[in-house]
């Protein structure tokens, strides 16, 4: 438990040290975009790479996939039930904001340090989630909302994941396991010493991007959000838990992944879309200390 405790704390360490860099000048947001091409490009291919060498695709993985797509299908459209007789504004913030995991960012340093048997279950999870967040949230808002500017077209979705490098490393193992091939340990030091590197990579970079907002109309708004997301999470999570037909590792990595923070690329959607930066900034920032929390606690009670 303690070393959970301090792992958590450690965490919270890189975000507020980037954060106050950030304050006294030292460093800019601009630079959290620097480093995030290095994540995305460099560490995060490397950390899947590794987790995911030599895992066995079972049924189990691939319906980690449709989960991914199934949860965040279910989160949207619930979303657009609770709020379909409030202004758009609302309703498409609550929308943007239900769904979508940071998982490349977030769920998979955090695990990264204590359970990296967990990371392939995350990659199978993030496939079927980057489909969602990769446009087709953002075409489920717009036809909710009668405001297309771009609709829905399947290639542009696929044209998007396919850029990212994550995405292409995912696929690429999928295809060694398939082929019941292991990337031989032998050459795989330099891999390792660029994974390493990852954690501190990823939480710094939210620390550089995360926004604090002491307005108190602000705070109620965001916590509504904040609230009926966790909400429909932690109940998503002990159904998940105790009651799918999945191994014990597969149940922990999903409820893991329902607490993690909201999803970046959502976020960026949500301002394309006419919700306010200052708004998606600070819902996402909080959604982080509210989620290192919370899966702080899930590894407490259920390892």
């Amino acid at each position: 438990m303690s070393a959970i405790l301090f792992n958590s704390l450690s965490f919270l360490i890189a975000i507020f040290l980037a954060y106050f860099l950030k304050k006294v000048g030292v460093l800019r947001q601009e630079d959290g975009e620097r480093v995030s091409k290095v994540i995305m490009f460099v560490t995060l291919p490397a950390t899947i790479i590794i987790g995911v060498n030599g895992f066995k695709l079972s049924l189990s993985a691939w319906e980690l996939i449709a989960f991914g797509l199934l949860f965040n299908l279910i989160l949207v459209f619930l979303a657009y039930f609770l709020r379909r007789n409030k202004p758009l504004y609302e309703r498409n913030f609550l929308m943007y904001n239900i769904a979508g995991y940071n998982l490349g960012n977030f769920a998979i340093p955090f695990v990264q340090s204590f359970l990296v048997t967990a990371i392939p279950y995350i990659a199978m999870f993030d496939i079927g989630n980057a489909i969602m967040v990769c446009g087709t949230t953002e075409s489920i808002v717009e036809m909710s909302s009668k405001q297309i500017r771009y609709g829905f077209d399947i290639r542009d979705i696929f044209r998007n994941v396919l850029k990212s490098p994550p995405f292409i490393s995912y696929l690429l193992m999928i295809f060694i396991a398939l082929l019941n091939v292991r990337i031989p340990e032998t050459i795989l030091p330099p891999v390792h010493f660029l994974a390493s590197a990852n954690s501190f990579l990823s939480l710094f970079t939210i620390g550089l991007f995360m926004q604090i907002n002491t307005n108190i109309k602000k705070l109620i708004s965001v916590g509504k959000i904040l609230l009926i997301r966790y909400a429909g999470a932690v109940i998503l999570a002990v159904l998940v838990y105790l009651f799918l037909p999945l191994p014990h590792l597969a149940r922990f990595c999903l409820v893991l992944i329902l607490l993690t923070p909201m999803s970046f690329l959502n976020m960026i959607s949500a301002t394309h879309s006419g919700i306010e930066e200052g708004d998606a900034g600070f819902a996402i920032s909080l959604s982080m200390i509210c989620s290192l929390v919370l899966m702080s606690g899930a590894v407490v009670l259920l390892n």
